[in-house]
């Protein structure tokens, strides 16, 4: 068994994890529900700390910096174990995917705020307008019928 597989076996399970966490999050968005975010986010902050160190694992065995691009990995790995290629070809497509899921859930999040942005100015349009309950919680006529001064 190669050096090399560990390596893409442990990236291939963080990018399966990290794949995961976008669709729960995705799946979070398109339900409205703002408070499984919070749990999304801090996973997403931990994946994407092990995807960093299994990457710079990765590099480190192929004798490459952490800034080498896809190609340049996926050439190093043809070298060093042309067996690996059908393992790195599967973690092309997770990060094509997860690069997805991720426009995906921006685009989620982008039609929220402009949700969120044009309920607040309605609302603050209203709060500059005149008062539309009294103070007993009813409704009040802004326009209501002419009274006369014996009514008032």
């Amino acid at each position: 068994m190669s050096a090399l597989a560990p390596c893409l076996q442990a990236l291939a399970e963080h990018l399966g994890a990290m794949r995961a966490t976008l669709a729960t999050e995705g799946e979070a968005l398109q339900r409205g529900d703002a408070d499984a975010l919070p749990d999304c986010v801090g996973r997403k902050e931990a994946q994407a700390k092990a995807l960093v160190a299994a990457w710079g694992d990765l590099t480190n065995q192929l004798g490459l910096t952490e800034a080498s691009s896809r190609a340049a990995v996926e050439q190093a790995i043809a070298r060093a174990d042309p067996g690996l290629g059908a393992t790195w070809a599967g973690i092309v497509g997770l990060v094509d995917e997860i690069g997805r899921l991720n426009r995906l859930n921006g685009q989620l999040i982008q039609e929220q705020l402009r949700r969120t942005q044009t309920a607040l100015e309605i609302l603050q349009t209203a709060a500059g307008q005149a008062a539309l309950y009294g103070s007993d919680g009813r409704s009040i006529e802004l326009f209501g019928p002419n009274r006369s001064i014996d009514e008032a």
